[in-house]
């Protein structure tokens, strides 16, 4: 006796009545069916997809879900990609957008730091100077007031005016008028060194005026010695006269010329000799 279900397979299959034996028989459909009240198969040729539906996780399953991936990752849950904790991301998310909005409280260091910075910013005296600071000489009594034009780029490295062989000549050319080098006031007319530039501008000269005239009022200088061919032109001599009033002033080549031309120095020599018997 054979199945019903055992025939229908061989048609599937298209084996055909041929593999059976002659006097087989079939048996109901019925009859074979277990009682576990199975649903009857569907046709082989008819497939049918059902898509999968995910139950949304619980709170304990999903905490459950992250300790095993830290576990497999052998980690804890930071180390957990960060879509898989969205409430730790909204967290940090909201800390960041509460910390800019709450005002920074402003420390003793930072209060300084912006002290410096406004201070930067405040309009400085009227010159530039290659970003080096205004070199600034501590004035005192003496006989005579010795001014170049603005101090060299080295003098502003070194924080010196008339630094090095140019200084060791200007002190022996003082002392050769018998003054010591804490007699004389040196200091410049503009206090940095300028920008592309042997020259300060004419606005900068101008502007570092009444400073100047208070440095001579402070020395009180006897006679006041210009260095420097500037001093020389015709549109310094105005200036030069307001500065000095009445006080005499005379005017030699730079110390760092003469050092570059010594054959100059018969002339500087004379005009010394004329500062000398004025003071």
């Amino acid at each position: 006796m054979l199945s019903s279900r055992y025939l229908h397979l061989h048609e599937a299959l298209g084996l055909g009545p041929m593999w059976l034996k002659r006097g087989a028989k079939t048996i109901p459909a019925a009859l074979t069916t277990p009682k576990t009240g199975m649903p009857k198969p569907a046709a082989a040729s008819v497939q049918t997809t059902i898509p999968r539906q995910e139950r949304p996780l619980s709170a304990g399953a999903h905490q459950a879900r992250l300790s095993a991936m830290a576990a497999v990752h052998g980690g804890s849950q930071q180390d957990v990609p960060e879509r898989e904790m969205p409430s730790q991301q909204t967290a940090a998310v909201e800390a960041a957008r509460q910390s800019e909005a709450k005002p920074k409280q402003e420390t003793p260091a930072d209060k300084q730091t912006r002290s410096i910075q406004n201070t930067a910013d405040l309009p400085a005296a009227p010159h530039h100077s290659d970003d080096l600071p205004r070199l600034s000489a501590t004035v005192k009594t003496a006989h005579l007031m010795v001014v170049s034009i603005c101090p060299s780029t080295e003098d502003t490295l070194h924080g010196e005016l008339f630094h090095g062989e140019t200084g060791v000549l200007l002190d022996n050319m003082l002392a050769a008028i018998r003054l010591s080098p804490q007699q004389a006031h040196k200091t410049s007319w503009v206090k940095a060194a300028p920008v592309f530039s042997p020259h300060p501008s004419e606005a900068q000269i101008h502007a570092e005026l009444p400073a100047l005239k208070h440095e001579l009022e402070s020395s009180q200088a006897r006679a006041v010695l210009f260095l420097g061919q500037v001093f020389e032109q015709k549109e310094m001599m105005a200036v030069m006269d307001e500065l000095c009033g009445g006080i005499p002033y005379f005017t030699i080549p730079h110390p760092a010329r003469l050092l570059r031309q010594p054959r100059l120095k018969a002339y500087a020599w004379q005009v010394l000799k004329k500062a000398a018997a004025v003071l």
